[in-house]
């Protein structure tokens, strides 16, 4: 009879493997039986190649699935030797003699090389996968998203805020000009305009050099105020009018490096802000804060609960 081979361990049936492979994992039928859920005694018989009593074929070659998962085993390869010796099994009529009876058992081929090629096969279809990913990502412009202004527009202001959102580790450009990207890929950026019509064209670049375009087109009319002017507000170059709503918004404010405020702002409430080099503006809700900038309406600076630190303004 042909030996079976599975780490230097004689094997002949698949009886004596599922034998030898619970006892080198130092476990006892019951617990064996714990953990695939299978009846001790249909535990025993398949161990002592016993086929007479089990259950119906398709609930054996289930148990088997569950011992090859837990004994690290290809199942396929105990499915096949159980139907082999399920089917000489079945040859042998009762009363008769098994010593009467020469048949040669096929090779078991749970062996080092078997194992050794499965792992080689899986770890050649995590390779080609992830070749796959990689010329997908070479091949790939990096996805680009302008969140403000939001499409073409007109305004009084010879300054605009513009924020967007790409790719991590993208680069953006306004106009051939390279702009500050944070690590999680969004970017922000205060432009300074000219009156009449401003053509925008925002690029982001990935490390492959796959770019991605947008264009905005910002007309810049000019702005004829009348006002009583008391407080001489208009005499500086940024004005922003901070609306606070629906919900309440802790608000921070540096204007010309002299900390204004940085405090929560009841919801309904307005403030005015005026600075005449830079302003930066932080909020712990960006949901409900609105934001009108030298007479440009930005409306909403972000989602409810997001907190936006540094929103620059300046000339």
């Amino acid at each position: 009879m042909t030996a079976f081979k599975t780490k230097k361990l004689q094997i002949e049936t698949l009886g004596e493997y599922l034998q030898d492979a619970r006892k080198r994992m130092r476990l006892t039928r019951e617990q064996v039986s714990r953990l695939t859920q299978i009846p001790i005694r249909s535990l025993q018989r398949l161990e002592e190649s016993i086929y007479e009593g089990l259950p119906a074929d398709v609930y054996v070659k289930g148990f088997l699935k569950s011992l090859a998962a837990v004994y690290e085993a290809p199942s396929q390869v105990l499915i096949d030797q159980f139907e082999q010796e399920r089917g000489l099994d079945e040859i042998i009529k009762p009363g008769s003699s098994k010593k009467n009876i020469k048949y040669s058992a096929p090779q078991f081929t749970i062996t080092p090389k078997t194992l050794t090629l499965t792992f080689v096969f899986f770890l050649s279809i995590v390779a080609v996968g992830y070749l796959v990913w990689q010329v997908r990502s070479v091949s790939a412009a990096p996805p680009l998203e302008i969140i403000t202004p939001f499409e073409d527009t007109s305004i009084f202001s010879r300054s605009i805020l513009l924020r967007g959102k790409t790719e991590a580790g993208a680069r953006v450009y306004i106009n051939e000009q390279e702009i500050l990207v944070e690590e999680s890929g969004d970017f922000q950026q205060v432009l300074n305009l000219a009156e009449g019509t401003n053509q925008l064209l925002i690029k982001a670049q990935n490390k492959f050099e796959k770019s991605t375009e947008v264009k905005r087109v910002i007309v810049v009319s000019p702005l004829d105020v009348k006002t009583d002017d008391s407080e001489g507000v208009l005499d500086h170059n940024i004005i922003v009018v901070v609306s606070v709503g629906p919900q309440d918004a802790w608000i921070e404010v540096q204007a010309d490096e002299e900390v204004f405020l940085g405090e929560t702002i009841p919801a309904g409430e307005k403030k005015v802000f005026v600075a005449d080099t830079e302003l930066l503006l932080s909020t712990g809700n960006a949901g409900s804060t609105r934001v009108v900038y030298n007479g440009q309406d930005l409306g909403v600076l972000g989602r409810p609960g997001e907190v936006l630190s540094g929103i620059r303004f300046s000339r």
